[in-house]
């Protein structure tokens, strides 16, 4: 043992001097930066290769602390507990729930915020949010029975998004009925419910446990009756207003008594420390194999996702960000990066690349994905594997989705710490080989030059009222002038694909929804958004057809004073007698006549109902917001730029969101990348 703790330590000193030695030439040969290196990096520089001691975290809990029910009072106390254990700094229900007042107004130290949500299928998308940037189990509360249906779309969502969930549904004190659990096992991997106060934080401890104790996330169904959250005087006396007769309640308490056993003042409940998921460490046989083959390619295209920023090896976050884009910066490889990981891209790394994705997965040879966290994502590339080998390390394997009909998955996975991979390839890369791949790499950043020159040309287009090349332009100009990059997030549609080509560079992250996602918008993951991140400026990009989706969530923006910057691309039209329009149509003979009577229409459809776009500025001053609408086609970019950085500090000085209806009008030939 003590021989092998002796090489142990010996290859840790051998590759720690290789690492400052890199670390010095990256930076011109400076000794400076490699003695500031050692100095910051002297404990996670073993770590980040993967060869830390302590590689799991046991997987039993242990005991934290025995409180007595004296001190506790009632069970909402004790939940609001387990979790402020688990480190939940967010949970999210219904406004409209007030069962869980009991936890909310916990007397222990509470650092949880509960988000009260119009939607619960909003409410899902937040929590899903939560998990992708900070790594928290995502926690919903709510009604049991009837709230159960109607948020099933959006827990299949979180298991296809591989999100782990926690669902934890409080019955009323009277009437109360257990939920199928036949109807539960179709949609939660494991069920519970609490009949003892007493087994409160054991069942909730285990239910969080369970919902990352394997390969996959899974979602969780915890029920539990209103009862055991209050004083039992607190009950007794919700049960007397219900029945006056004293013969009934008496009944009616007995039954209580029986089913729900109140513990005793002395009596201990006992909490736990969380189970850290255990994430392996990368092996080094896997990164010689993704190491050859990138040596042999001739296109490599590398992605980065959000998994990298979360690593259970290096708890100084800033570490490990320069860490990463050290690593990125010896690769030499064309880098895209996905998600949240978009903070790497600084300027002094010169190969990250921001557009022309399609054509980089066409023409590469080798594809290496790391820290993707989405299981639809390479799925979504429509690569060949067949043709290009793919290489997928993530934190755990994730559900094949998509595979082909013979249900074999051609994609070469490797479960293991994402952030600990990327830097041991990093480091272990030989530096002959960093400036192999300059071609290829101007190659993509060529296509990216000539793609906002086009872009620029076509914002130069008249149009009756705002060209979205140039609101995008406007939009991108107005970030430089804010103090740090904010995190956009974006709903699907032709306006907000295009201001990813556009503002792919200049954001802090960019965060969108799955194909896989039922919620038809994401103010979910805007609200998550700025709950984990509220020093920075949020924007949510969104068109006339997924901002509907929105609306319910405008009082809770006000509610919690979240400044989130709406960005609606609104380019809908009146949709009034379409029909009478068709028919005419189709009762001419030629096509010439249907073409010109077509155009016509259309023309007089317009000039009549030119002001029937939804003034949805206005409904964001209903819910007590601010809006701002753009819809003048003389509007020039100074104005339109006026009018954003106006709006956004209107929003910071009233803490509260605004919305910006922009009436846009799309030129022909402008979605997608100019180069394409």
């Amino acid at each position: 043992m003590e021989v092998n703790l002796h090489r142990l330590i010996n290859d840790v000193n051998y590759t720690s001097h290789n690492i400052v030695d890199r670390v010095e030439r990256a930076f011109g040969g400076s000794k400076l930066a490699g003695d500031a290196f050692k100095i910051g990096a002297g404990l996670g520089i073993p770590l980040a290769l993967g060869y830390g001691l302590h590689r799991y975290v046991s997987a039993r809990h242990k005991l934290k602390e025995k409180i007595p029910m004296k001190q506790l009072k009632h069970g909402g106390n004790i939940i609001s507990r387990v979790l402020n254990n688990h480190n939940i700094r967010f949970a999210f229900s219904l406004n409209e729930l007030d069962e869980i007042n009991t936890i909310v107004e916990s007397k222990f130290e509470n650092k949880m915020s509960i988000i009260q949500m119009k939607n619960y299928n909003n409410a899902i998308v937040a929590a899903s949010g939560v998990f992708r940037m900070t790594g928290q189990i995502g926690v919903i509360f709510c009604a049991s029975s009837p709230d159960i249906i109607t948020m099933i779309n959006g827990i299949i969502s979180a298991k296809y998004e591989n999100i782990p969930l926690i669902v934890i549904a409080i019955k009323p004190i009277l009437n109360e009925n257990y939920y199928d659990k036949k109807v539960l096992k179709n949609y939660f991997k494991h069920t519970y419910s609490i009949k003892n106060i007493g087994d409160i934080s054991n069942v909730l401890e285990e239910g969080l446990s369970k919902t990352l104790d394997s390969e996959n996330a899974y979602s969780v169904f915890i029920e539990v009756s209103q009862s055991l959250l209050l004083p039992e005087d607190q009950t007794k006396e919700i049960i007397e207003n219900y029945q006056k007769s004293r013969w009934y309640f008496n009944r009616l308490w007995d039954e209580f008594s029986g089913r729900f056993k109140y513990p005793a003042e002395d009596d201990e409940i006992s909490f736990h420390y969380p189970k850290i998921r255990p994430i392996e460490n990368p092996k080094n046989r896997h990164v010689d194999n993704v190491l050859k083959k990138l040596l042999e390619s001739k296109n490599p295209i590398l992605i980065v996702g959000d998994q990298c920023l979360v690593s259970n090896n290096i708890s100084n976050k800033d570490l490990n960000i320069e860490s990463l884009k050290l690593s990125i910066q010896l690769l030499g490889i064309p880098t895209y990066l996905h998600g949240f990981s978009k903070c790497l891209g600084t300027n002094d790394i010169r190969n990250i690349v921001n557009d022309n994705m399609s054509y980089a997965i066409e023409h590469c040879d080798l594809l290496i994905c790391i820290g993707v966290s989405s299981p639809s994502f390479l799925q979504d590339l429509n690569i060949n594997t067949f043709k290009t080998p793919v290489y997928s390390i993530e934190e755990f394997q994730l559900p094949l989705i998509g595979h082909n009909k013979l249900g074999i998955d051609f994609i070469n996975r490797y479960a293991c710490d994402p952030s600990g991979f990327l830097l041991h390839l990093g480091f272990v890369f030989p530096k002959a080989f960093t400036n192999r791949w300059n071609n290829w790499l101007f190659d993509l950043k060529e296509k990216d030059s000539i793609a906002s020159l086009l872009i620029e040309k076509k914002g130069e287009i008249k149009v009756d009222h705002i060209n979205p090349h140039l609101l995008i332009k406007s939009l991108k100009d107005t970030f430089k002038r804010l103090e740090k990059p904010p995190v956009i997030v974006s709903d699907k549609g032709d306006f907000c694909d295009y201001a990813n080509i556009t503002l792919g560079g200049s954001v802090l992250s960019w965060v969108q929804s799955s194909k896989f996602s039922s919620n038809g918008s994401s103010i979910g993951l805007a609200i998550a958004s700025k709950l984990c991140f509220p020093e920075t400026d949020v924007f949510m990009l969104c068109d006339e057809k997924s901002i509907t989706n929105c609306v319910q969530e405008f009082g809770t923006l006000s509610r919690y004073h979240l400044p989130i910057n709406i960005i609606v691309g609104n380019s809908e039209k009146s949709i009034f007698s379409n029909i009478h329009y068709n028919q005419d149509i189709v009762n001419l003979q030629s096509k010439q006549q249907q073409q010109l009577l077509h155009q016509q229409q259309m023309l007089d459809h317009a000039k009549h109902n030119e002001n029937q776009r939804t003034a949805y500025h206005k409904i964001m001053n209903a819910y007590g917001g601010k809006g701002f609408i753009i819809s003048h086609n003389d509007s020039t970019k100074d104005d339109i730029e006026k009018i954003l950085f106006d709006a956004r500090e209107k929003s910071n000085s009233l803490n509260r969101p605004v919305l910006i209806n922009c009436w846009v009008d799309t030129p022909k030939n402008i979605i997608g990348s100019g180069s394409m």
